[in-house]
């Protein structure tokens, strides 16, 4: 894990705080510290960094370096240092302070992945602005004794920690993705000879951390596991509900579509209309996930159809462009092969727009 503290402005007390955050944390992440603009951008260009801690605010150079840190894939966490509550900002507020808001510091906020507070105090006023509801509270050695300096850096790294374990997809390599997409479809089908896709060895525990939480979190677990045992990978023993991560507000477990559906149909293709007006449904709401690209491609490997007579029906219940988007989705998201379409794969703007919702499912 690779940080680099960005302090904003030279104030001794934040800079005796990163100094002691630094040398408490440790071997527990690789620090580095930077006070200057252009010295935080040629780090970033040189090095990538996992998170950029911003120290402090009001200052315009901070947002630079934060979408330079957001434009080669760092994530960023915020600490104000109290320099949000009420009173900070009403000094010279019309003046000063409501132009860097509107400018610059309301999005520094709403960027970040995490803002790191020092007190109830500080909290309620953050909250109250509604610029971020992800806060942490981390008390400041330097000004109380109610915490020590190796606690302080213990709760800091545990805070970086639930930051990279969040959105975990965004995170992994191309390889990483290639290879959870070959677990699924080996998942589903049960046989290892259906995946053709070239395999890659994933030596970063990272990585196989990222999959982990992930399939924890999309509900497809039993899936990855049976797919990755069936390829002769083996994926760590990790507790993924004990690992704690920032998640969407309305996240939740997608219901199946089984669920929602029901059994009782008299054929297999009127199972299929069904489906496909409850996944027209979930694209709509952008509700429509990895399991529900799962559940289909079992459902339709399973099954056969009356593949003339369910097109001619899709098409007169206006699912048809549906129906063929979905086709395209599960060849991107399980391997679906086109043997088993029942309909062509239709490819267009739309099915775009979906399925990056559906990798941006956990994202928040």
């Amino acid at each position: 894990m690779k940080i680099l503290h960005y302090i904003a402005k030279d104030d001794s007390m934040i800079t005796s705080y990163v100094n002691m955050l630094v040398g408490s944390m440790g071997l527990e992440a690789d620090n580095s510290i930077v006070i200057n603009e252009s010295e935080a951008k040629e780090h970033l260009k040189s090095t990538h960094y996992d998170i950029l801690h911003i120290h402090g605010c009001w200052h315009h150079a901070a947002y630079r370096v934060l979408k330079q840190a957001i434009k080669r894939g760092s994530r960023v966490v915020l600490s104000p240092y109290g320099q949000l509550e009420p009173w900070i900002m009403d000094e010279r507020y019309w003046k000063e302070k409501l132009p860097k808001k509107i400018l610059f510091q309301k999005d520094i906020v709403e960027n970040s992945y995490a803002v790191i507070i020092q007190g109830k105090m500080e909290e309620e006023c953050i909250r109250d602005l509604g610029w971020n509801t992800r806060l942490e509270i981390i008390r400041n050695p330097v000004i109380t004794h109610s915490i020590s300096p190796s606690e302080m850096a213990y709760k800091t790294y545990c805070v970086y920690r639930k930051v990279l374990d969040s959105h975990t997809i965004e995170l992994m390599r191309d390889q990483t993705r290639q290879l959870v997409r070959s677990f699924i479809k080996a998942g589903i089908t049960g046989d290892s000879q259906w995946v053709t896709d070239d395999l890659y060895e994933i030596n970063d525990p990272e990585q196989w951390r990222y999959v982990v939480i992930y399939s924890h979190y999309e509900n497809i677990v039993n899936i990855i596991r049976r797919g990755a045992h069936l390829l002769n990978y083996r994926i760590p023993n990790m507790e993924a509900h004990n690992i704690t991560c920032y998640l969407p507000k309305n996240y939740e477990i997608a219901k199946t579509i089984q669920d929602t559906i029901g059994l009782q149909y008299a054929s297999e293709n009127d199972r299929l209309m069904a489906t496909f007006k409850q996944v027209r449904k979930l694209m709509l709401h952008r509700q429509l996930t990895i399991s529900h690209l799962c559940e289909i491609d079992r459902e339709l490997r399973e099954h056969d159809v009356e593949e003339d007579h369910l097109c001619e029906t899709l098409r007169e219940a206006r699912l048809y462009k549906t129906a063929c988007r979905t086709m395209q989705l599960l060849s991107e998201w399980t391997g679906f092969d086109e043997g088993f379409m029942p309909l062509p794969p239709l490819d267009d703007k739309i099915t775009k727009q979906i399925s990056k919702q559906i990798y941006n499912h956990l994202k928040i």
